[in-house]
């Protein structure tokens, strides 16, 4: 089953709002992360480190939960609950740029952002969330 994100709400996931991500650890602990997300019309977009914790954890339990709050509102907020449905690099760090350009004053994520050192010691990756239930309040 799929489900989308009403137009109501589309703004709290193609930001720049801050969202709380949560994967499931190996040991079925839930783990929550705040990130930056976007929307490409059928997934939310979160960009982080092949290896880190949120990729480990996807790639053991793609199940996932993602919640953003507006921040003018905190009794505005999309719920998305779904899965990693893939898991892809973020060739040129295309990816990891847009959400660079939305959530902050630098153009580049490496060399901007974060020290130009880091782009060679990581590999950025996509996880492509798959909604399968949205809940938004107001309804």
């Amino acid at each position: 089953m799929s489900a989308t994100i009403p137009s109501t709400h589309l703004d709290l996931i193609t930001g720049p709002v801050h969202a709380v991500l949560t994967t499931i650890t190996p040991d079925g602990r839930p783990e929550n992360t705040v990130i930056w997300c976007s929307w490409d019309g059928q997934h939310v977009l979160v960009n982080t480190v092949a290896g880190r914790r949120k990729d480990r954890n996807a790639r053991h339990n793609p199940a996932v939960a993602l919640t953003a709050i507006d921040p003018a509102n905190p009794l505005r907020w999309v719920d998305v609950r779904g899965y990693v449905e893939e898991i892809i690099p973020d060739e040129g760090n295309a990816n990891i740029d847009a959400h660079t350009r939305l959530y902050t004053s630098f153009d580049k994520f490496f060399g901007g952002y974060a020290a130009i050192e880091r782009r060679d010691t990581e590999q950025r990756v996509i996880m492509k969330i798959k909604p399968t239930r949205v809940i938004t309040y107001p309804h």
